[in-house]
């Protein structure tokens, strides 16, 4: 390619003449992502005149004709636009498209020319479609000029402003006539496609830094993809074809989804600490600036010995006036209607009353392994006087709970356990991991037990033979099941009871037990290498005999899958206005996607380096029908020939594409330069929709079977 490209390098050096991905405003028109070849002037002139030497041509013979009329608009806004910010408004172009600044008509077609003969040789490299931004001052309104041209076809196209009106005034008919009448056609054997996007909220972010992102007005952006076949501009709500396409923006600071999110960032990082100590050795880590929470400098951090102080002595009042709180889970209630309800509250409460979650949620937020470590320390000194006993969940089975509770009942070899454990860094990391890892572990099912899904999350923990059934087989099991008896369908359904409930059975912890150890028998401390029999008091415990943290690495890839799917929901019941029913099958889309050996997540080191996730899905229409009533944020009209017209009228393969939009298609470097009035494009919130003017831009393609003859 650099071969075919080098002549026109060489000829206009001014101009950048690069290979890159197709920018958005090229893709509005092609529909496709495919490597282009762009060129505008190199250097960053956004509110600088655009390059207008010389005047368009009026050979008749160039079938690439210019048509079109001016229109004005008012740019003051885009005038002051800094692109070091975020804006808060929706807009059909990237960022880094804002210095694409275009060059005059005369000048584009003479690079077009030298490209095409280049491109044109026999036995030339690949031909790849050059695009070219054109100064719309030029007569007929030009914005884009191509050349895609080869050996056997000349190929061109251009894209021109055709002015704004309402949408109901749009004459398709009228169209139709002037396109058949330029092919020799009649109307059957022309293919009439439209296309509409809705954006529901928000707006894209994905060409901003990662500290940005997290920072952005917006958490994402939803949107609906509408597609119908039919001389009509208005959405068809009951038989079009509709796409569901969302971007979220994982670890959002406004996401209530971060309830979570805390805990697998933090996961992932004492996970690293601990592999790390594993390979190298426990001094091969600084703990005092090894980080475990999230840094980010427009957060606020709570004082996390402040909290855990608060909850030790919560804990002390709770055991002396014997007033037990409910057990079990707290962010989800028979009274729970939707997610962001659960998640909400788990931001502020918590999701279990369980002491040993309620210390994993402080633990979580420190800021490197040193304060954790001295916060865990300082929790069980306080622990071990005797003061406190700590409500535990029944079902809580860790190695930290089990610790608690003996340390609770006063052992004479408490100070030993706290001395072996400040000695053993990776010990005491793995034992607050343990219990990071079950908690996210039972809140991501949890939450899913909403849509009626935890059975397929709790075989993903489990990797039970069931993962690798699809959530269609899963369920149809579940309704063979319940045909021939009860069953229940949500295994958490019973807060209070029922092997899968999670509830907090307190007077067990004081009754006598027939099987607890005495105060001088450490039999379960001494297995899990917390005391020895040694009177050696510098032996320290081997992480690895302990806790294994193998299974973690494939628990956490896991928990950045479901997560996505999580965040998605969230963002779909949020801006979709959809309820548990309407989100039940959007649920099993997202989970077969993201939760499979297809998926596109794999780490969660790379939801933390690229936080945007995209998804695109059908839905049913009748899901988001209210929406598909108003105005569309875009409509694109496709005019071609079907195939059994290929031979027919004019011997050339053509194509028509109308696009009509609310808001400018190109970057304020270009738009600005059609200087219309203000007055003849409204604003969607001011005006109602029979008011609403869109632009129109036309994209004319135009190919011949035919030897390139195109000379300079």
């Amino acid at each position: 390619m650099n071969t075919v490209l080098q002549p026109v390098l060489d000829l206009y050096p001014k101009y950048c003449i690069e290979r890159q991905k197709c920018p958005s405003y090229v893709e509005m028109y092609t529909k496709s992502s495919s490597d282009v070849i762009m060129v505008y002037l190199k250097t960053k002139q956004n509110l600088l005149p655009a390059d207008t030497t010389g005047k368009a041509s009026q050979n008749p013979k160039e079938e690439l004709d210019l048509t079109g009329s001016p229109l004005k608009l008012d740019l003051s806004l885009h005038t002051i636009l800094d692109d070091t910010l975020i804006s808060e408004e929706a807009q059909l172009w990237n960022k880094d498209e804002s210095s694409h600044v275009p060059i005059g008509i005369d000048k584009a077609r003479e690079i077009a020319n030298l490209y095409n003969m280049g491109i044109s040789k026999p036995h030339s490299e690949e031909s790849i479609p050059m695009w070219i931004v054109c100064n719309p001052e030029s007569e007929g309104k030009p914005l884009l000029l191509t050349i895609q041209s080869n050996e056997e076809q000349f190929a061109r196209g251009i894209v021109t402003y055709d002015g704004a009106m309402c949408l109901e005034e749009v004459d398709v008919e009228n169209i139709m006539e002037k396109f058949v009448k330029e092919e020799g056609l009649n109307e059957d054997l022309v293919d009439i496609s439209v296309d509409c996007k809705y954006v529901l909220s928000g707006m894209s972010y994905s060409s901003r830094n990662t500290d940005e992102l997290l920072n952005a007005p917006h958490g994402g952006v939803t949107e609906l993809h509408c597609e119908w076949t039919g001389n009509t501009l208005i959405t068809p709500f009951i038989s079009c074809k509709v796409n569901f396409e969302q971007e979220v923006i994982v670890g959002h600071l406004a996401s209530p989804c971060n309830a979570i999110w805390k805990s697998v960032y933090a996961l992932h990082n004492i996970n690293q600490i601990l592999v790390d100590m594993t390979a190298a050795g426990s001094s091969s880590v600084n703990l005092e600036t090894a980080q475990i929470r999230l840094s980010n400098p427009s957060l606020k951090y709570p004082n996390n010995s402040k909290r855990l102080n608060q909850l030790l002595n919560e804990t002390e009042a709770y055991a002396y006036t014997a007033q037990y709180p409910e057990g079990g889970c707290v962010c989800v209630t028979e009274n729970t209607t939707s997610l962001k309800q659960c998640l909400s509250v788990m931001n502020a409460e918590g999701s279990s009353n369980d002491f040993i979650y309620k210390l994993w949620d402080i633990l979580r937020d420190c800021e490197t392994a040193e304060d954790v470590v001295t916060l865990l320390l300082q929790a069980l000194k306080f622990i071990s006087s005797g003061k406190i006993r700590p409500f535990i969940d029944a079902n809580n089975k860790t190695y930290l709970s089990k610790l608690v509770l003996k340390l609770s009942r006063g052992h004479s070899q408490a100070s030993k356990v706290l001395k072996n454990l400040r000695a053993s860094p990776p010990q005491a990391l793995s034992l607050v991991a343990q219990v990071g890892t079950e908690k996210t572990m039972w809140e991501y099912t949890r939450v899913m037990s909403l849509l009626e899904h935890s059975f397929f999350i709790a075989g993903i923990w489990t990797s039970d033979n069931r993962t690798h059934e699809s959530i269609e087989q899963i369920n149809q099991t579940i309704q063979d099941m319940t045909m021939c008896g009860e069953f229940s369908l949500n295994p958490f359904e019973t807060l209070s009871s029922g092997d899968h409930s999670i509830r907090l059975d307190s007077q067990s912890f004081y009754e006598d037990d027939p099987h607890e150890l005495t105060v001088d028998d450490f039999a379960s401390l001494k297995k899990h290498g917390l005391v020895t029999e040694k009177k050696d008091v510098n032996e320290v415990p081997l992480i690895s005999d302990e806790i294994d943290i193998s299974p973690w690495k494939n628990l956490l890839m896991k928990f950045a899958q479901v997560h996505v799917c999580l965040e998605h929901l969230y963002r779909a019941e949020v801006c979709s206005r959809a309820d548990f029913t309407n989100l039940k099958p959007i649920a099993a889309r997202l989970l077969e996607h993201y939760v499979s050996e297809r998926s596109p997540v794999k780490t969660v080191g790379q939801l933390i380096s690229d936080p945007v996730q995209r998804t695109s899905m059908p839905i049913a229409n009748n899901v988001v029908q209210d929406h598909l009533k108003k105005s569309a944020f875009w409509y694109r009209m496709v005019l071609q020939r079907k195939p059994k017209a290929a031979d027919m009228g004019v011997k050339r393969e053509s194509k028509r594409v109308y696009v009509f939009t609310q808001l400018p298609v190109f970057p304020p470097s270009v738009w600005q330069n059609l200087e219309p009035p203000a007055d003849e494009v409204g604003e969607v919130t001011n005006i109602g929709m029979e008011e609403l003017k869109y632009h129109i831009t036309k994209y004319t393609y135009i190919c011949n079977k035919v030897k390139n003859k195109l000379q300079v």
